[in-house]
This record gives structure tokens, C-alpha cells and sequence, in this order.
């Protein structure tokens, strides 16, 4: 309710600022800090998989656990219910964010991950993929997009869009096929 009333305060601000007939297209983004995690005053971090520089970074240690195959899955219905809430608080549309090492963007370099979320391309693309497929087909009025890092310039086996040989030079090749 906190959410579709800032919405609708946000809308009535452009109405007195533009015109009565004023309605701007309005879109939430939807997100998952994974490894960035940090719900009330300190880190929580959730791993897709180790990140030989992330985990050195951020104190991490070898042993932390990985988010399970099971949670994720789960994970997505939250990721439905949140653009359900969304549409019914008057959103056209939700944005899934994958992108700055955040959960989706960190599955999609996850190379060294076992299960149905790591190793294989398919797999890596598995999450995010079945996400938009699902909000599509459960709330088709709702516009969904996504923002995705098509390049990080994080070393394999880490990184997503990164050449296996150096991770300064771009690799377009699996952003163009997701």
C-alpha cells in the first residue's frame, strides 16, 4: 500500500506540474542483492558462487554457502508476487535487474557453480530467463525489461561478456545469445 500511494502521490505531483491529463509510463525495478545483501545493519551475503576476487574483496570466506538450486527456484515466485504487487499498485511495468554483480547478473558468470544454475550456458541464463517468461505469461498487460550488464570486465571464471584470456577485452558473444 506505502508503494502505489507514492505512486500515486508521484502522479498527482506531474498532474499540478503538466496537466490533468498527465500520466507518465511508471516502472519498478525488481532486484535481489545476492552477494550485496545486507537486510538490517550488516552483511547477509548470498552467493551464486564463489568469486575468486569478490570473496578476497568482501572477506568471504572458501567455505560460505551457496544459495541452494531449491531456493532459487522458490526465488522466483517471490519475483512474480513482487510484479503482481507492482501491476496492482498501478506500475505499466517492472524492470528485473541483472546487473552490477547483483544475484541474476552474478548466475549469469557463474561458470563454476554446479546444479541447473551454473557451468552451462543454459543453465548460467536459466534464472533470469525463466523469470521474464513467467511475469510475461502471468500478468500480460505488465511491460517487463530488463537491465543487463552485457560486459563487466570481471577475469573468467567469474564474469559475464569478459573474453576467457582477459577480462579488459569485451566478449559479446553470450550476451548476444541471451
Amino acid at each position: 500500500p506505502a508503494i502505489g500511494k507514492m505512486l500515486e502521490d508521484a502522479r498527482a505531483v506531474g498532474r499540478e506540474d503538466h496537466g490533468s491529463s498527465y500520466d507518465p509510463f511508471t516502472v519498478i525495478q525488481l532486484t535481489h542483492s545476492g552477494r550485496y545483501s545486507r537486510p538490517i545493519e550488516k552483511p547477509a551475503p548470498i552467493l551464486a558462487h564463489h568469486d575468486g576476487v569478490l570473496d578476497k574483496a568482501q572477506g568471504i570466506s572458501s567455505d560460505h554457502p551457496l544459495i541452494s538450486d531449491d531456493e532459487l527456484d522458490r526465488l522466483q515466485d517471490d519475483y512474480v508476487t513482487a510484479a503482481r504487487l507492482a501491476y496492482e499498485a498501478g506500475f505499466h511495468g517492472v524492470d528485473i535487474k541483472s546487473c552490477h554483480r547483483y544475484l541474476l547478473s552474478e548466475l549469469l558468470g557463474a561458470h563454476t557453480r554446479p546444479g541447473r544454475y551454473g557451468g552451462s550456458f543454459e543453465n548460467r541464463t536459466r534464472m533470469l530467463l525463466s523469470i521474464v517468461r513467467r511475469v510475461r505469461q502471468e500478468l500480460p498487460d505488465l511491460t517487463v525489461t530488463v537491465r543487463l550488464n552485457v560486459y563487466e570486465g570481471h577475469p573468467y571464471p567469474w564474469g559475464w561478456g569478459v573474453s576467457r584470456d582477459d577480462p579488459a577485452v569485451p566478449d559479446m558473444s553470450e550476451p548476444l545469445r541471451l
